[in-house]
């Protein structure tokens, strides 16, 4: 089994009037979503080249289909908008 986590940009839809998108951390198990973290600062480090490669990976989440909440917070899909 193999596991693993990324940033992804995550669609979270609040109620009718309000959407966000948020970059999270997202783990996967073979290959599928599996859990996020919401709301984490992903923009603090340990040192500035720490910084560098998170703003790299952000770039790379940035490429990807986005993910979207679905449910009461149960399951992550990748949608198209």
């Amino acid at each position: 089994m193999s596991t693993y986590w990324n940033y992804r940009v995550v669609k979270k839809k609040w109620d009718e009037d309000l959407v966000s998108y948020d970059i999270c951390e997202v783990y996967y198990d073979n290959d599928i979503p599996t859990s996020w973290i919401w709301g984490k600062n992903v923009l603090s480090g340990d040192s500035v080249e720490d910084l560098k490669w998170k703003l790299d990976v952000i770039q790379k989440a940035m490429e990807k289909p986005l993910l979207e909440i679905v449910g009461d917070d149960e399951v992550l899909v990748e949608v198209k908008e």
